[in-house]
């Protein structure tokens, strides 16, 4: 008779290819998708999801864990794929099924409208999915079941392991340290440079972002960048890893960064072992451990005056009307300029987490039910005001920016910010285990730093947990110190 795992693995395919699916039309939504076909969408996401549930949560499933569990002949895969899918079954199991299918439609919809609202500067148009949306996840977080609070159950499913008291705490950290540094380099920044608000073609930004992509290590052949309202990366399937970006005129720069934030998620998945890539430890420990990636390719590497400098002069191929008369310096401070904005992905490194901190705060807010929806416009504008110091004139660059509270992702923000703490230890990790990591940057050359986390980060996967997958990497627990040591270096320099 087949063993446990032998009879496990053609149900992990089959789980594996319906993923695929769901993963492909959500790409297509945000991509393709013309504009009346939203609700049809929805209907047919919703179908694929319960269906993807039913088979993860057959009895068969389980009890096929039940003996992989008391097995002791396991290697390590084997041994953390059950860990793994035990996870998942535990809390799928715990869901009802119409329930599933119910945030899964209500999902598309939402994101449909949201589509058409933050346009139209209209928060009415969202107000009554996101309602029906909080009210449905609230119902999840019960079924999923909770000792604190709900919260807890849904940052969960983003980052296992880690509760709203120690995300908060990690936020009070580096908020103290953060906040007041901020303000003295906000006071200390000169004049925006005009480069940044100059017209930039939306095709040349393309064609750059393109050239980007490549430099940094993606594979084209395994993979494709295309256009969508907010930047975003989806491993359809193996040797289909699917980014994507958005082109603002007076926004080169948001264009550049996005970019290079997409590539850092896309980069990650590409890594992943693909033997590994149809079990339950295919894929990543948590979304702070991915937001890693991301942040570090974007801030560490793309934001770094090594990198900038090599990346100039192809810039100036492409813009010389704009850019031929700027230096490396110039450039340099331009790409770090340091300001108030509204919008959380057009931020720079020092307010960047200021504006995940007023996130937090709402989100646990509407889980402690200290904060309803339709008061949602009015709670964000005082956040950001607080948070921030700076208040949005209307919805669609205040509450209705992110596209996250649509798409049910509640629990997500904090991983932005555990993803940039991340993304700092490791950098100096890899600067401390390379040595001359600058100098290759400086001629635009990647391969030993992706090399480097492909090796302590990539190839591992899910065989750990995100906290001791960074403590073997690091040597520490995460802390806000490392990114605050990045801050005060690299802009005590810039600016005071």
């Amino acid at each position: 008779m087949a063993s446990a795992w032998e009879r496990l693995l053609p149900r992990l395919i089959e789980l594996t290819d319906i993923g695929s699916a769901i993963r492909l039309m959500s790409w297509d939504q945000a991509v393709l998708l013309p504009s009346k076909g939203g609700p049809g969408r929805a209907r047919a996401m919703a179908t694929l999801q319960g269906f993807w549930h039913e088979k993860l949560t057959s009895p068969e499933i389980g009890e096929l864990i039940q003996e992989l569990v008391a097995d002791d002949s396991l290697d390590q895969v084997q041994r953390a794929s059950t860990r793994n899918l035990k996870r998942d079954y535990d809390k799928a199991t715990k869901v009802p099924p119409e329930l599933v299918k119910e945030i899964a439609e209500t999902e598309g919809l939402a994101y449909q409208a949201w589509t058409e609202a933050r346009p139209a500067n209209d928060f009415s148009k969202l107000q009554p999915h996101l309602e029906k949306m909080l009210d449905l996840k609230k119902q999840e977080a019960d079924a999923l079941e909770w000792e604190n609070e709900r919260y807890d159950a849904l940052l969960d499913l983003f980052e296992p392991d880690m509760s709203a008291a120690e995300v908060e705490a990690l936020f009070k950290d580096l908020i103290a340290g953060l906040k007041p540094f901020a303000e003295e380099v906000l006071a200390k920044v000169p004049d925006k440079p005009s480069f940044l608000s100059a017209t930039y073609d939306s095709g040349t930004q393309m064609e750059f972002s393109h050239w980007l992509v490549r430099q940094l290590g993606f594979d084209t052949d395994a993979g494709r960048l295309d256009v969508s309202p907010h930047p975003f990366t989806s491993a359809v399937g193996k040797g289909d890893i699917r980014q994507t970006t958005r082109t603002i005129p007076d926004e080169l720069m948001a264009s550049i960064y996005a970019t290079a934030h997409e590539t850092g998620h896309a980069l990650y998945e590409q890594g992943l072992p693909e033997e590994l890539l149809d079990l339950p430890v295919g894929t990543f420990p948590s979304l702070g451990i991915h937001e890693s990636q991301s942040r570090l390719w974007e801030n560490q590497v793309g934001r770094g005056r090594a990198f900038t400098t090599f990346m100039l002069p192809h810039l100036k191929e492409r813009f010389p009307t704009d850019l031929n008369d700027v230096t490396p310096d110039e450039f340099y401070q331009g790409v770090n300029d340091v300001r108030r904005t509204l919008i959380r992905v057009h931020a720079d490194e020092v307010t960047y987490n200021l504006h995940l901190a007023l996130r937090l705060e709402l989100e646990l807010a509407l889980f402690r039910d200290e904060l309803e929806i339709k008061d949602l416009p009015d709670a964000w504008d005082d956040a950001m005001e607080r948070h921030v110091g700076i208040r949005p004139p209307d919805a669609a660059n205040g509450v209705l920016q992110d596209m996250h509270w649509s798409i049910g992702a509640l629990g997500y923000f904090p991983t932005y910010t555990i993803g940039t703490l991340y993304a700092a230890a490791f950098f100096a990790k890899a600067e401390e285990d390379l040595g001359g990591l600058q100098d290759d940057l400086a001629k635009g050359e990647c391969d030993r730093l992706l090399q480097w986390s492909r090796d302590n980060i990539h190839s591992k996967a899910y065989l750990y947990p995100a906290k001791e997958l960074a403590q073997q990497v690091l040597g520490a627990e995460l802390s806000a110190e490392p990114f605050l040591r990045h801050l005060r270096e690299k802009y005590s320099e810039l600016y005071l």
